[in-house]
């Protein structure tokens, strides 16, 4: 029987490890406590999205780690966008396929990101680094662009990101930065980023690499909040649209996306990578090495055909002749609560339970918050509460489902109110790429 290793599995809800367990892999984990120590707040709920009775052995640091003789290990995935650097490391102690861990950095670090797409003669988004607080007025003096982004070189999810539109925003945005704060992703933020921003439609493209080669599995397209004329919480997405591959935006991207795959020296494993169509075409933003997050792999089993988790087991454990790009089945969206004002959560979770299993295209969700539990307004997608995913070839069906969901989530969690109208306009914008 395969074993595995997976590196930091704080993210999607158990999905990776049950997948494989599935498929009759015995799967371990690393978690690096001393990391998780650091983390100020957890809630309940997000404390118990590790369940550890899934693992067949658990380790808290890499000491514990069996000999590299002990051939204990098959595979070494990361469970989580903590976890790449670590997974990659391992995987070259043991002698396993994996990336480079000497490229590490162009995989984690944005800057290093945008430095490799420049070298591969790729669209890229120039990038000015901020080596500390000392850094800040020489870089302020030297900037012209705007509105332009300030973000932490390695977090995720939108944390610290901020869009500002003049010198005398961008000064503030670096003054209330969280310069040398444990971010979200385990990592301090030393050194923050300044980048012109892009127009255009957000995408995210997921990939799976195999010994160089790569198979598309899903292309989504992101609404975010600043579409839709929600304050306060600019580049968080509100929805997720799984695209079919073969709409020509589709292809655009993801042969896009293979070339960034390849400028990243990725040549094992998944490929989570956010674009925007610029009026020049495809530009990344950034790529994480590891399976996309939240709950959304558990949607693309069932809307897609070749789903991003039965590629990850045949690039690792199966038949690489098996790897093909992912169809589209069926349509499916993904909604992210988006609390307008802090709150109380009212709800017990069996009544939540009770409550969104009713929904016929339902396919899945996620709360991190339980009863008595404080939500705050969303700035990032941490503080996103709740989302949930839905898929049905009856988009009739599909849209009461997602509309019902969300009207649950403002009456329940101080969620955004849409009117008919805007429903209306958000279904257009997604049957307009199924039509194409």
């Amino acid at each position: 029987m395969p074993s595995c290793l997976i590196a930091n599995p704080v993210s999607n809800a158990n999905i990776l490890v049950r997948y494989l367990k599935s498929r009759g892999v015995d799967c371990y984990a690393i978690i690096e406590l001393d990391k998780v120590a650091q983390i100020l707040k957890l809630s309940a709920n997000k404390k118990s999205e590790f369940q550890s009775e899934l693992y067949k052995g658990i380790f808290t640091c890499e000491d514990q780690l069996p000999p590299v003789e002990s051939g204990l290990f098959d595979a070494i995935l990361p469970g989580s966008e903590n976890g790449v650097f670590l997974a990659e490391k391992l995987a070259a102690k043991y002698s396993l396929a994996g990336n480079d861990p000497a490229t590490s950095c162009r995989r984690r670090h944005k800057d290093q990101m945008q430095l490799s797409l420049a070298e591969a003669d790729l669209a890229f988004i120039p990038t000015t680094v901020i080596n500390g607080r000392e850094g800040v007025q020489p870089a302020m003096s030297q900037w012209e662009h705007y509105p332009c982004i300030l973000k932490p070189r390695s977090s995720a999810g939108g944390e610290g990101v901020q869009r500002c539109n003049s010198p005398a925003e961008l000064q503030k945005a670096l003054e209330s930065a969280s310069w040398d704060k444990f971010s979200a992703t385990w990592t301090v933020n030393d050194h923050f980023l300044i980048q012109p921003m892009i127009q255009g439609p957000e995408y995210v493209v997921d990939l799976v690499a195999c010994a160089g080669s790569y198979v598309i599995s899903s292309v989504c397209r992101y609404i975010r909040t600043d579409e839709l004329d929600i304050a306060g919480c600019d580049f968080v997405k509100k929805f997720t649209f799984m695209l079919p591959l073969d709409a020509p935006v589709s292809k655009a991207l993801s042969d896009y996306a293979k070339n960034a795959a390849r400028a990243l020296d990725v040549t094992y494993g998944a490929v989570h990578m956010e674009l925007v169509m610029g009026e020049n075409g495809p530009v990344m933003i950034e790529a994480g090495a590891r399976m996309h997050g939240t709950i959304t792999p558990k949607l693309f089993s069932e809307c897609y055909d070749s789903s991003l988790l039965a590629q990850l087991y045949e690039a690792y454990f199966g038949d690489s002749c098996n790897l093909r790009d992912a169809v589209l089945l069926a349509p499916a969206v993904v909604s992210d609560v988006i609390c307008i004002e802090n709150g109380i959560c009212s709800i017990s979770e069996s009544l939540l339970e009770q409550t969104v299993t009713g929904l016929m295209s339902l396919k899945g969700y996620a709360c991190a918050i339980g009863e008595g539990d404080e939500y705050v307004a969303t700035h990032n997608l941490f503080s996103s509460p709740m989302n949930a995913c839905f898929c049905d070839v009856d988009t009739d069906q599909l849209w009461a489902d997602v509309t019902a969901f969300d009207r649950m989530a403002e009456r329940l969690m101080g969620g955004v109110s849409f009117s008919e109208d805007d429903w209306g306009s958000i279904r257009r914008i997604y049957e307009g790429y199924l039509a194409a």
